[in-house]
């Protein structure tokens, strides 16, 4: 078997990243219920934000796999990235089984965290693939403090 190309590692990450968005659905209707922030985007334009953020991330990791290697990439990288992905999905279950505003606030800070991680441990790697997780780090900042805020103001 060969090794994979660059394009089939972004779409295949990009599968891995948005599935369980599709499997596990938001409640629209529970989450137009609460009460949020002046300062909330709408829906649509967080889920247009996470659809580019997992294609950067997808673009990095497809830089890091043909620069470097999957074989070549270190063990906290995996770690990090791993960590991230799984926060990630579990969101989206959690979102679906629980609707816990103070776990969704929890969760969303460890993404923040990991996303963080990500582009320090991917830095000596490939400073274009960190910057490419900048933005993931940024925005899950950012949601992670609309997270905290909206469970205040439903809880």
């Amino acid at each position: 078997m060969g090794r994979l190309s660059p394009v089939a590692v972004f779409f295949l990450n990009y599968v891995a990243f948005t599935a369980f968005s599709w499997i596990f659905p938001m409640d629209r209707k529970w989450l137009a219920s609460l009460e949020k922030p002046s300062w909330s985007p709408p829906g649509m334009v967080v889920g247009m934000a996470w659809m580019v953020i997992f294609a950067l991330i997808s673009l990095a990791v497809a830089l890091l796999w043909d620069k470097v290697g999957l074989r070549r990439i270190g063990l906290s990288w995996k770690a990090v990235f791993l960590a991230s992905w799984f926060f990630n999905q579990l969101f989206y279950i959690g979102q679906s089984f629980s609707r816990n505003l103070f776990y969704s606030f929890l969760d969303t800070a460890a993404i923040a965290v990991t996303a963080t991680l990500l582009v320090i441990v991917s830095w000596p790697y490939s400073r274009a693939a960190a910057l490419l997780f900048a933005p993931y780090a940024l925005w899950s900042t950012f949601a992670t403090a609309l997270a905290w805020t909206i469970y205040r103001l439903n809880r």
